[in-house]
């Protein structure tokens, strides 16, 4: 009778495959990326990084003279983008480097400050963002594709390198 069973047991688990395992992602970090990419002079790299055996999410963001935007509006647009792919979690945290003339860990902490999302430097320009202060902005991960007609505005400064109103 017991081996009737483990074996009808073992039937049943070669039959089941566990959600998310190998699976084609709905949305890629290239494709996300690629949508960073649309705001003049903005470029960015996600992707996964490990500290010790610490998985994590690290974004680069490079900033050109291109770019006349609002550093908080673009960091909106930015991580709602990360947030939305899935094809790499955020697993305990994010690292979030934006670099480019006068871009330094302070700046974009008080960028992110007016975001509500709190930060702790991390290393050189980088900070540290909590996964759960992710969540309660951008829902749960992996959250919806933002939609390419929104622009973010913080205050009343666009994103997509309109000159600031005056």
């Amino acid at each position: 009778m017991g081996i009737v069973v483990l074996l009808l047991f073992s039937a049943l688990l070669a039959g089941c495959t566990v959600p998310g395992d190998n699976s084609k992602p709905r949305r890629s970090t290239a494709e996300a990326e690629a949508a960073i990419a649309k705001t003049p002079g903005v470029t960015a790299r996600i992707g996964r990084a490990y500290d010790g055996f610490t998985p994590y999410l690290s974004v680069n963001v490079e900033l050109s003279e291109a770019f006349t935007g609002d550093e908080a509006a673009l960091l909106d647009q930015v991580l709602a983008q990360v947030w939305s792919q899935d094809e790499d979690a955020p697993e305990k945290y994010v690292t979030l480097g934006v670099h480019g003339a006068g871009h330094t860990a302070a700046t974009t902490s008080a960028a992110l400050e007016r975001l509500g999302v709190g930060s702790i430097e991390y290393a050189g320009s980088a900070v540290s963002l909590m996964g759960a202060d992710l969540e309660a902005r951008y829902g749960e991960w992996p959250g919806s594709v933002p939609s390419p007609s929104a622009v973010p505005r913080v205050g009343q400064e666009l994103v997509q390198g309109t000159p600031r109103a005056g």
